[in-house]
């Protein structure tokens, strides 16, 4: 059995009971586990097999594995609103975030967006993330040290995007923050042309003021608008629905291109500023 398959002290886990409730937890040796269920020794789950059924001392069974990242992130500890899995999917996706690229990040929250990004981009790409709030900038510190582990290709900045970034010729640049609009003129000076800029917000107020900045913005085209709806099923013998409870609207995904902005004309057709006789 690989060494990869046992379960590590240090190792963030997901326990998951009979009613399929989750409770997120780190091994250390010697160390009792609370869970609704009872105390668990931790020493009983270290050396186990990922996926391994234990019991707690009142014979509570649970599962217990490493959490994917659909998993941790509604468990992540957090002061600010996470961005969900279905959402961030969609996010990596359309912002076409590869390995190797140069990104920006505006908005840490928590660091889940973060850390798929670190992810996707693999230890060739660069991340910066930029976020004004100090006690933010430690949360997502934390997180993703955590839970991703060190990021020796990522630098997390504390300051207001809305005043400027520094950054120039990046492949990608995504914003979290409530008034994305005020980004747009930095986003176009950070953009190489052909960059995907990626928006998120929660309301319609929001798209509708993002949009038409981005309309008005001679650095952005080819714009989109989106939201993700999630609905699971729920299959047990001859019970075949949908859940009663449905992961709808959660936010709304705005993606654009950086292009090349055309050179200001004289007027009566002029030769460009830019051009002499």
């Amino acid at each position: 059995m690989s060494e990869r398959t046992l379960l590590q002290a240090g190792d963030t886990v997901l326990f998951i009971d009979r009613k399929e409730r989750e409770y997120l937890r780190t091994l250390k040796v010697g160390g009792r586990i609370s869970l609704q269920g009872g105390m668990l020794p931790a020493d009983q789950v270290i050396g186990q097999p990922e996926g391994s059924l234990v019991h707690t001392a009142r014979n509570e069974p649970f599962r217990v594995f490493r959490p994917t990242y659909a998993h941790l992130i509604p468990n992540l500890p957090r002061k600010a609103q996470v961005i969900y899995p279905k959402d961030v999917a969609l996010m990596l996706l359309w912002g076409d975030i590869f390995p190797g690229a140069s990104v920006v990040e505006v908005g840490a929250g928590p660091g889940a967006l973060t850390i798929a990004l670190l992810r996707v981009i693999g230890p060739t790409g660069t991340l910066l993330t930029v976020e004004a709030r100090e006690d933010f900038c430690a949360m997502a510190r934390e997180n993703v040290t955590r839970f991703f582990g060190e990021a020796h290709n990522w630098t997390l900045r504390l300051g207001d995007a809305y005043e400027g970034i520094e950054a120039r010729d990046v492949d990608r640049l995504l914003m979290d923050v409530p008034e994305p609009w005020r980004v747009l003129p930095h986003a176009a000076r950070a953009l190489r042309p052909g960059g995907v800029l990626v928006g998120y917000v929660p309301t319609v107020v929001q798209v509708k003021t993002l949009v038409d900045d981005l309309r008005a913005h001679p650095g952005f085209a080819a714009i989109e608008v989106m939201e993700n709806l999630l609905r699971f099923w729920h299959v047990k013998d001859l019970s075949v629905r949908p859940e009663h409870r449905m992961v709808a609207h959660t936010g709304f995904i705005i993606v654009a291109r950086r292009v090349p902005e055309a050179p200001v004309a004289r007027e009566n057709n002029a030769l460009p500023l830019d051009e002499t006789c």
